[in-house]
């Protein structure tokens, strides 16, 4: 039987192949968004298929958490993408300025 386990210290906690680093997200996004064959993932991980699955049949399980989870990562990553422009944006007419003053 897999076991999805979770410990803080391992992998910022996200669910995971009892003893191994292999996320129930990293299953998803290689099985279920890249479309890859199980068996090869499941081969490159170096896990069983019946863990594999388990991990699948974990984020079936909770998939509205999962996407809620991967929804405010993308918030959180326009937002940052956001405040990385307005600075360079601010930065670069702070050296405009600094420029024309020089000249």
């Amino acid at each position: 039987m897999t076991s999805i386990v979770r410990d803080e210290a391992i992998r910022s906690g996200e669910p995971r192949v009892e003893g191994t680093r292999i996320t129930v997200r990293d299953v998803k996004r290689r099985v279920i968004d890249a479309d890859e064959d199980p068996h090869v993932v499941a081969g490159e991980y170096e896990i069983s298929m019946a863990d594999l699955f388990g991990a699948l049949a974990h984020y079936y399980e909770h998939r509205d958490a999962f996407e809620d989870d991967e929804r405010e990562a993308e918030r959180t990553r326009r937002d940052g993408e956001r405040r990385t422009r307005a600075l360079v944006e601010e930065l670069h007419g702070e050296n405009s300025g600094s420029t024309e003053d020089a000249a």
